[in-house]
């Protein structure tokens, strides 16, 4: 969370010595009331502030800072997007920036602020809770030496979403190296990456066991690459990667191996060629990495015991003719795999041609193609087509574009699946007089997986502003459907190919979002503005279903006279899971009083 800063950078500053600061913020005191059914009620005097000190020592490439203090600030007594009153602390810091060492610190602590536990495709549900973290990073850049950075970081984050009795927490730390070195041509580099992750997910039903994981990630790589001849580059490399987790639903503990390499080449004007050659030896693991990666619960036996690998090689050329307008791209890809005791291949070429040129005084981009792809062992043969259309133009005072995109039968990280996908956005948007505007914008998607039932995941969103001289609103609505798993941050869309994942894993939802505002900038400094929004989704896990809702609502208005404000504001949420086991949770507050905006030094 940032602070919002009330006012423009201050004038003054202090000297003394070597150091140089600037030190600038408000001050606020007034009458709080806050209410709800499942707080006890209170009233009375509160104070708050939020200050904004930058500096630095001897020069700002020696030393330089920046530290942000706030104190109770909420939606209803200052800009800060909490509905409750958060305080805390933002600070970074440089030493040596302007040098070949350059290092650097940041800390960030929030208690008592406001979060998101998201479900894809519909307006976040509210948490609240606290959170640090800590972050330190320092480089070597020296002219004929390795090129090195390192960079170590840690928190935590304890929450609960308003609706249900659960906490829910996570420590995390990392350890990033990296190094590269160019000699004789060649260009080498090598990293190390350390992740361990504590984590327990939110419970969204009665009857569901808290569940827990922790995960430690160690991963190692090199890489080179060398110019070749006609205009050409070549890399390799190769990534070892050590997984070891334990969660309530069960433990694994594995390694990933893998190895590529890639050519290209540019030997006339407009023709690009090349391939890529990838192998790794534990597809399985991959797969469980990725959902561990997403921050989900991998359970035990969701993936197969066997040993599996994976081969993919990819052939790629393109030729552009401007004269046309055009470029005509070729890729054939070849994969072949064992995976949960079964061995697959799959061969798949994809054919297109690009054309983009101004069209009716605006700007197309077009994109036509084919795909054939062939499965082994059932030896079928898929064809499928892709496209897409982009055109963009001014009509006198209309801002008019479009886009749609096609894909049918796409290769995925499984060779005996295909996926389908469908998109679409569009805006209008219209200058009404000299300091009018007006705005529409609508988007959808459509994906899943080829002949697979339930893995099919859709969005639509619709919005629309207007902005009058003096006045403006916004209305939004969205809506959305598909299949994800549980995380700490909410709902997040399936990572891997759903079939892979077993039925218990995955959590079904569907729902949809709305919502509007308006603002007003009056003379003499006055501003109001208030919304609200609203979201309702059902969600499914097994046999246990829940229906869910959320809405919330704000007005505050602001009168600025010189360097003093009087603020009021009203905020109230309402959000409740019918499987929680709890009632639905109402929280409301009442703020008005008085900011004073200070230039200390």
């Amino acid at each position: 969370m940032l602070v919002a800063v009330m006012a423009p950078h201050a004038l003054a500053q202090l000297r003394t010595g070597e150091l140089s600061a600037d030190l600038s913020g408000s001050l606020s005191a007034g009458y709080t009331a806050d209410y709800g059914n499942l707080t006890a009620s209170d009233h009375g005097i509160t104070a708050g502030g939020a200050a904004n000190l930058t500096g630095s020592y001897y020069n700002p490439g020696f030393f330089s800072f920046n530290i942000q203090p706030f104190y109770n600030q909420s939606r209803t007594n200052s800009d800060f997007q909490s509905i409750t009153d958060a305080s805390g602390v933002n600070a970074t810091a440089s030493i040596f920036g302007g040098s070949d060492f350059p290092g650097s610190i940041s800390y960030s602590n929030v208690y008592n602020g406001e979060g998101n536990f998201g479900v894809p495709g519909v307006a976040n549900y509210t948490s609240h809770g606290n959170s640090d973290v800590f972050s330190v990073g320092w480089g070597e850049h020296v002219a004929k030496l390795p090129n090195l950075s390192f960079n170590y970081q840690q928190g935590s984050n304890q929450y609960s979403i308003y609706g249900t009795d659960t906490n829910s927490t996570s420590d995390f730390h990392s350890f990033v190296a990296n190094a590269s070195y160019s000699l004789v041509g060649f260009n080498f580099n090598a990293g190390y990456h350390y992740s361990a992750v504590q984590s327990q997910l939110p419970q969204l039903y009665s009857d569901q066991q808290p569940e827990k994981s922790d995960s430690d990630t160690s991963s190692y790589s090199l890489g080179l690459g060398h110019a070749l001849p006609f205009h050409g580059t070549f890399t390799a490399g190769a990534i070892r990667s050590d997984l070891d987790y334990g969660s309530t639903e069960g433990n694994y503990k594995g390694t990933l191996d893998t190895a590529y390499s890639g050519l290209i080449f540019n030997p006339v004007d407009h023709l690009t060629f090349g391939a890529n050659a990838q192998y790794l030896d534990n597809l399985a693991g991959q797969l469980y990495q990725s959902i561990v990666s997403a921050g989900g619960i991998a359970a035990q036996g969701q993936m197969p015991a066997e040993s599996s690998h994976s081969l993919d090689l990819t052939g790629f050329a393109a030729y552009a003719v401007p004269v046309l307008h055009m470029t005509f791209n070729g890729t054939d890809q070849y994969q072949a795999q064992r995976f949960a005791g079964a061995a697959s291949e799959s061969d798949s070429f994809t054919g297109s041609a690009t054309y983009s040129n101004f069209l009716m005084g605006g700007t197309l981009n077009a994109t036509v193609g084919a795909v054939r792809s062939e499965i082994s062992p059932t030896n079928a043969t898929r064809l499928g087509f892709i496209g897409s259309v982009n055109y963009s133009r001014e009509v006198r005072r209309w801002s008019l574009s479009g886009f749609v995109n096609y894909a049918q039968d796409q290769q995925t990280l499984l060779a005996s699946y295909l996926t389908n996908t469908l998109g679409y956005s569009g805006s209008a948007g219209r200058r009404i007089g000299r300091r009018s505007t007006w705005t529409s914008v609508a988007s959808g998607s459509k994906s899943g997986l080829a002949g697979q039932s339930g893995s099919t995941s859709s969005s639509q969103s619709y919005s629309t502003s207007v902005f009058v001289r003096w006045i403006s609103g916004t209305m939004a609505y969205s809506r959305s459907s598909g299949n994800a798993i549980l995380t700490g941050s909410g709902l997040v869309a399936t990572p891997v190919p759903l079939p892979v994942v077993s039925a218990a894993a995955v959590v079904l939802y569907g729902g949809h979002a709305y919502s509007f505002g308006v603002g007003a900038n009056l003379a003499r400094g006055v501003t109001l503005s208030a919304a609200y929004s609203q979201a309702q989704s059902n969600t499914e896990n097994g046999d246990a279903n829940s229906n869910n809702n959320t809405s919330q609502l704000t007005a505050t208005m602001l009168y600025r006279v010189r360097k003093t404000y009087f603020q009021a504001g009203y905020a109230r949420l309402v959000q409740g899971f019918s499987a929680s086991g709890t009632p639905p949770s109402m929280l409301g507050s009442l703020y008005f009083g008085l900011t004073r905006w200070f230039s200390f030094f």
